[in-house]
């Protein structure tokens, strides 16, 4: 590593090489420079990179990988990079209807900024801004060349919900809201265009590098503008098919949706991980079944669905024990059963332990993949079962079920190896990169408190209701990469635990992280729970990890033992070159002695 770059643990699954400290064109060229050039040697247990302004997010498999093994990657890349970034390929007129019902905080910028509304417009169209980097949602351009004179704080409290093609200023930077999404900048205007579309060739309509030019225009011309855009980007990723097979929607529940093990390496543009709230649950679920541990599955939120099965099939339901009957017999959770064809499936209702279940099936869930993975992202209507949670009528399309899925009929996941949701137990965390941001008493505060959970949590955060904590500082940095389990602290002192749909990158600061282990844990938080915390250590939360491997792991033994004992005969495992287990295959015992002595 050089003078200019230094290392910062990011919580368990997460590394921040630090590239610069202020804003500019060449801190954003070395920025990616430097991602080139960690792409370029890509080891096997670096999941993504993240750029931000000034740093650059290695979201990593903890388990495979030493702090030494991250440190020497990142002095190999810091010694070899060229801070020449490519020049802007293009540059986008994008209109802008500036103030009124679009610009609510219009008049706190122009306050700020000792200006008139029509000063402010002038000036923030009438330069040329580039595109630094692309997070915190599905292709929101983050543009740099503000005037410092517009330069404002962001909101004390952010918004639960910001419209889409909201134009806004946080600091020194100026961007665009592509999806409604909760958020802290100060609106200003909005675009009538539609900033990313999974359905494009180019998802995202800005690119890092590109300019961005704003021209003002009427709140007419934006309405009209507006149908016209969303005219032209039809989502092309709805389901169809399966009308002879599959099971049907009777009764869909407070929120079913189809979730998977995330959808991964996509956060540089913006798109988060989603996926299973709690991926530990999800796996072992699958692995029940005979599925791949990350294959699609439907997340029951509250209340689960009714289903009226065209087909056989075999199913699990994982997490909290919802009452799952078929054919109005009740069924036991966390145990494959099987579902004939014509047979309705039903699950009931949140309890005292936790809001979340998971409904496995044999095969998974088979939607199509968009962006390589099935998960469903609400707030882009992205993958899933048409981009949205089920309604009565929807025909959800399965696979066959294979004869090999039959015999683990009755198989069931040892209660030593699920994870409790322990709502009484502190949820363990790690120091983050702003703990500085908190003064002492303010960081013992958090731990001691016993804080609520908010009605307005969702999957994208878990917002808690306590005392507000005492910034040392402002509540602003940089805008960098925001891991899964980070805790913000925005300038109301309120908490907010980032989730599955959380946004890719943010401008809060983030004293605390989440164990990664621990996360399953905060999916099962229903409205008004208490919630403490501990302070853990990087070995712990890798132990913990390091745990449910096992049990997974465990699990799968216990799998083949069962296939074994139903068919009689003798399995052996397909090995990949990483040393994982990747396929169970029947074989006769004339054929193991075969393989032995060839």
């Amino acid at each position: 590593m050089t003078d200019q770059t230094h290392l910062v643990q990011d919580g368990d699954s997460c590394w921040l090489v630090v590239l610069g400290e202020t804003i500019s064109p060449s801190t954003s060229a070395r920025v990616h420079a430097f991602r080139r050039a960690v792409e370029e040697i890509h080891p096997a247990w670096l999941i993504e990179t993240v750029p931000g302004y000034c740093t650059l997010g290695l979201v990593i498999h903890p388990l495979q990988v030493s702090c030494k093994e991250v440190e020497s990657l990142v002095s190999e890349c810091a010694q070899s990079i060229t801070a020449e970034l490519p020049g802007p390929v293009r540059t986008l007129t994008i209109p802008v209807c500036y103030g009124g019902p679009d610009g609510p905080d219009m008049e706190t910028v122009c306050r700020h900024a000792g200006l008139s509304e029509q000063e402010v417009v002038r000036r923030h169209a009438g330069v040329d801004y580039q595109c630094a980097m692309l997070g915190f949602l599905p292709g929101f351009p983050y543009l740099t060349g503000l005037d410092e004179q517009l330069a404002t704080p962001r909101l004390a409290t952010p918004r639960t919900s910001v419209p889409a093609g909201s134009v806004g200023i946080a600091g020194e930077q100026t961007g665009i809201y592509p999806v409604a999404s909760p958020g802290g900048w100060n609106i200003i205007g909005r675009t009538p265009l539609t900033l990313f579309d999974p359905s494009r060739r180019q998802p995202s309509l800005v690119q890092p590098g590109d300019l961005v030019h704003f021209v003002p225009i009427s709140r007419r011309e934006l309405e009209g503008q507006h149908a016209h855009a969303s005219a032209g980007h039809p989502q092309t990723y709805s389901v169809s098919g399966h009308e002879d097979g599959g099971c049907e929607v009777l009764e869909p529940g407070v929120m079913t949706t189809v979730q998977d093990g995330g959808r991964w390496g996509l956060q540089h543009v913006g798109v988060p991980a989603s996926g299973a709230m709690d991926r530990q649950a999800l796996a072992l679920g699958n692995v029940l079944v005979g599925n791949e541990e990350g294959a699609a599955a439907l997340e029951v939120t509250l209340s689960g669905p009714t289903l009226r099965f065209a087909q056989d099939a075999l199913v699990a339901l994982v997490g909290t024990d919802m009452h799952l009957q078929v054919d109005e017999r009740d069924c036991p959770a966390w145990t494959a059963v099987p579902v004939r064809s014509g047979g309705i499936l039903s699950v009931g209702s949140a309890t005292e332990t936790g809001c979340r279940s998971w409904l496995c099936v044999a095969g998974g869930i088979d939607v199509p993949e968009v962006l390589g993975s099935r998960s469903t992202l609400l707030r882009v209507a992205l993958g899933g079962f048409a981009g949205r949670a089920l309604k009565a009528g929807d025909r959800l399309p399965l696979l066959p079920l294979r004869e090999e899925a039959r015999r683990l009929e009755g198989l069931s996941c040892p209660v030593t190896l699920r994870l409790s949701p322990a709502t009484d137990e502190p949820v363990p965390v790690l120091p983050g990169p702003q703990l500085q941001s908190l003064a002492l008493p303010a960081r013992q505060a958090f731990l001691k408190t016993t804080w609520t959970t908010s009605s307005k949590s969702d999957r994208m955060g878990l917002r808690l209701e306590g005392p507000a904590l005492r910034l040392s500082g402002g509540p602003d940095v940089i805008s960098e990469v925001v891991p899964e389990g980070a805790i913000e602290v925005s300038g109301s002192g309120m908490p907010i635990i980032m989730l599955a749909d959380h946004q890719t990158t943010g401008g809060y600061v983030k004293p605390f992280v989440v164990a990664s282990a621990a996360l399953g844990r905060l999916a099962q938080r229903l409205p008004g729970d208490p919630i403490r915390f501990r302070l853990s250590t990087p070995d712990e939360a890798r132990q913990m990890l390091a745990d449910q491997f096992l049990a997974r792991e465990q699990m799968t033994r216990q799998r083949a033992a069962w296939r074994r004992q139903r068919s009689g005969g003798i399995l052996q495992v397909s090995v990949n070159g990483k040393g994982q287990r990747v396929e169970w295959q029947e074989v006769t015992p004339l054929e193991v002695d075969d393989e032995h002595h060839g």
